[in-house]
């Protein structure tokens, strides 16, 4: 309601009252000039005008009440058989102490103000016209006098209602039936007033009795009435309401068609949705919306009360249907951000950063170039494996956060699942020279942005990142491609040992398609239990005697050998390296027969292990079967990366167990890859097995010599036994044992083709059987 609304609105509620001030004035002054006593027994048309107050005639309109009062069958009455100051007199008294003790209706000085004035128009027009006698001019009088009152209560009322809101264009044409409606319900009750006079003046004031059951049975059907048509129009608003609320698209929709259906259902100025706390007297109900407090208020206590559908149990039914109709819209948005947001990082998914990659290839009519950037965490396995899953996530959470923060706000940012993250770099303008350059630049901040230290669990871990970059080229390229090919990048920085950048290059492809070949065949290969089983021999560095073979998987494919250096990679990668593990172990048992003609009892056999499978019960049961077989050759377990061997399996003492059962725990290739003094100290180790890389130039560089004589010095000071790898010359056994003390010397042994390569178990047989010929001649 703006300004000159109200203006309106107060101007014709002042001319109502003072009209109203008016005519009491005038009433009180005639009366006092009159001098006539009342017959105290006209004081009972107080009371009756309080009681029959109490149920108006209500039309329902606009967003206020109109009303009638049913009182008026009691001013028909005063105005017919008394004077008018005192039929007046009496009718102000009981208007205003039915203001005073509101029943129905609100207490209202315009309301009061009101009937005051319709019903001094009322008696006027009796008192000027009335002939005093009973006949049709007086019923015409008395017709005419209540209907101009009438006209005027509800002419001014609508003015009213018109001065704080205009109506709907046709809506009080629409409700002349209900106009009518109501004016017919006057014209009965007011006729029971005229009624009463008849009867007063023809018996007695005691004749009047015989009305009251009439007037009772009059005024329940007005209150039965009115309360059967609020009870409807509540239902209807209820209806309307839940409607629009199952069809909002917003929780903006929900709040403002919320507000107006309360608003219909109070009816008054002060109802509505509020966030402000509600009066005392006011119907309330608390609403929450998200972490926004609501008040549902229905103001004030104007209009029909009684009602089958109470306005507390209305009020609740509304708020419930919009209760539901969020919790459903915040449901479905839930289900959409599911579908396309990580649940983990909240960042979007690969479906969602693929559909943007179409987009900005799309852009421009498809002249706008655009990079990916596919980053893969390096040895991200050790910190889900040392910290637990849940410090994981922690730091895909933590490295998602600063990759939004720290990269500039064009470029997008997805997790496609795991340690895999995605960047959609974009450079319509300064093409596709400056995108590479922006590209490169983003890389490089990327690797510095995953590379900075975090905290997790109380220790302090450093994360590298491989990451493979391809961009948009002269030939037009699908999103799924530009991903693929960053991919394959990625693959690469992998394999060239991670921490690194690398573009994609179209031979990339054509090494990734042979290797996705290569991993399709291996998996066929160990189905059909194609691989076999090689042992190189491990020797003593003191009297060079077997001490243990290796047992090595190789594999020929059509003919041709490929290479363990490519198939055991491939075999990590794509999970195959466990089911390798367990073929060797399997085959290891079926040589056994022929390997017992070439090993001494105690010669140990040796194959290598993955820390993962130490987590798998299968295989463990696979490990103490063997373990029983081989016997009384001793089992050692190779280990390569003891970083990755799980807290939960430590604290299990799985290692111990197999210790305890006669396998031996060795670490092969220590000193490269994820191992380190301090893990080793917490793991039962008995053997330590030094890279190729340490013995490779002991003897042509001295560093490199005192580098490897410290670190058999130290493995014999922790009594454990020390195998060093990549023996290929015999000036590199000389170098090794040129420093090394006798105690280290009955600690160490050696493996490499100098001593013997991987052979097959005949070939064993046979290196064996020279190897004692040869012994047996030296010692002649």
């Amino acid at each position: 309601m703006n300004a000159a609304q109200r203006h309106a609105r107060w101007f014709l509620s002042a001319s109502v009252v003072l009209a109203a001030v008016v005519v009491t004035v005038l009433t009180v002054a005639a009366l006092v000039a009159q001098g006539e006593s009342l017959d105290p027994w006209w004081l009972l048309a107080v009371p009756a005008i309080v009681l029959t107050s109490a149920a108006p005639l209500y039309l329902d309109r606009y967003d206020d009440w109109l009303a009638v009062g049913t009182e008026f069958c009691v001013l028909v009455m005063l105005s017919l058989a008394l004077d008018w100051p005192q039929a007046l007199s009496l009718w102000i008294i009981g208007v205003v102490l039915a203001q005073l003790v509101p029943v129905a209706r609100a207490p209202r000085a315009f309301d009061a103000s009101l009937s005051i004035v319709c019903g001094a128009v009322a008696v006027a027009v009796v008192s000027i016209l009335g002939t005093g006698t009973s006949g049709y001019r007086e019923v015409m009088v008395v017709g005419a006098a209540f209907t101009l009152a009438f006209l005027i209560d509800i002419g001014v009322s609508v003015l009213r209602v018109h001065a704080a809101e205009p109506p709907d264009p046709g809506s009080i044409a629409a409700r002349g039936y209900e106009v009518l409606t109501l004016y017919g319900l006057y014209v009965g009750v007011t006729a029971m007033g005229y009624v009463s006079v008849l009867l007063y003046r023809a018996v007695s004031p005691w004749a009047l009795l015989a009305v009251l059951p009439a007037l009772a049975i009059v005024l329940m059907a007005v209150k039965g009435l009115t309360r059967e048509r609020e009870t409807a129009r509540r239902l209807k608003v209820l209806f309307e309401t839940a409607n629009a609320l199952h069809s909002a698209s917003t929780e903006g929709e929900v709040l403002a068609v919320l507000d107006a259906g309360v608003r219909r259902l109070g009816k008054s100025a002060g109802s509505g949705l509020r966030s402000e706390l509600p009066a005392p007297g006011d119907v309330r109900r608390l609403f929450i919306s998200g972490d926004d407090v609501y008040w549902l208020v229905i103001h004030g206590t104007g209009g029909p009360q009684a009602a089958t559908l109470r306005r507390t149990e209305a009020l609740e039914s509304i708020a419930q249907q919009a209760e539901e109709a969020l919790s459903r819209m915040r449901m479905n948005r839930d289900l959409v951000d599911s579908a396309e947001r990580d649940p983990l990082t909240r960042l979007s998914n690969r479906a969602v950063f693929l559909d943007t990659v179409d987009e900005a290839l799309s852009a421009e009519g498809g002249r706008q170039s655009c990079a990916i950037l596919f980053c893969d965490l390096d040895g991200f396995k050790r910190v889900n494996d040392q910290l637990g899953h849940a410090s994981g996530d922690a730091a895909l959470v933590e490295i998602a956060r600063r990759l939004v923060a720290d990269l500039p706000d064009d470029v997008r940012v997805a997790r496609l699942g795991g340690d895999e993250f995605a960047i959609l770099v974009t450079a319509s303008a300064s093409g596709a020279v400056g995108l590479r350059d922006r590209t490169m630049d983003l890389a490089a901040q990327v690797g510095e942005i995953v590379a900075r230290p975090m905290v997790l669990d109380a220790r302090t871990i450093e994360i590298a990142t491989s990451i493979g970059v391809s961009w948009t080229d002269t030939e037009r390229v699908s999103a799924s491609e530009l991903l693929r090919n960053a991919d394959i990048a990625m693959y690469v920085a992998k394999r060239e040992g991670g921490g690194r950048v690398v573009v994609y290059r179209a031979a990339m492809g054509e090494e990734r398609v042979r290797s996705l070949e290569l991993v399709d065949r291996l998996r066929r290969a160990i189905d059909e239990r194609r691989l076999r089983v090689v042992y190189q021999p491990i020797v003593s560095a003191d009297e060079q005697r077997l001490l243990a073979v290796e047992a090595l998987a190789r594999w020929t494919e059509d003919g041709e050998v490929v290479s363990p250096e490519e198939f055991i990679p491939l075999a990590e990668d794509a999970n195959l390296i466990e089911p390798i593990g367990e073929l060797v172990l399997d085959q290891v048992c079926d040589d056994l027969e022929q390997l017992g003609h070439a090993l001494d009892p105690d010669t140990a056999i040796a194959i290598n292990l993955s820390a993962r499978q130490l987590d798998s019960p299968r295989f463990l049961a696979r490990i103490h079967r063997a373990i029983g077989l081989l016997a009384p050759h001793p089992l050692t377990l190779e280990i390569t990366e003891t970083e990755t061997i799980s807290e939960e399996v430590i604290e299990s003492r799985v290692m111990e167990d197999l210790v305890e059962r006669g396998a031996i725990l060795a670490v092969d290739d220590f000193g490269v890859g994820f191992s380190s003094l301090e893990r080793l100290m917490r793991l039962p180790v008995q053997v330590l097995k030094l890279d190729r890389v340490f013995s490779r130039d002991v003897d042509t560089g001295e560093e490199q010599a005192a580098f490897l004589t410290s670190m058999l010095e130290m493995a014999s000071a922790t009594n454990l036994k020390t195998v060093v790898e990549g023996i290929e010359r015999r000036s590199q056994v000389e170098a090794v044992l040129s420093d090394l003390s006798a105690r280290g010397r009955r600690t160490l042994a050696l493996q490499g083709y100098y001593f013997g390569g991987p052979m097959s178990p005949a070939t064993l047989v046979r290196w064996s059987g020279q190897r004692a010929r040869a012994a047996s001649l030296r010692r002649r």
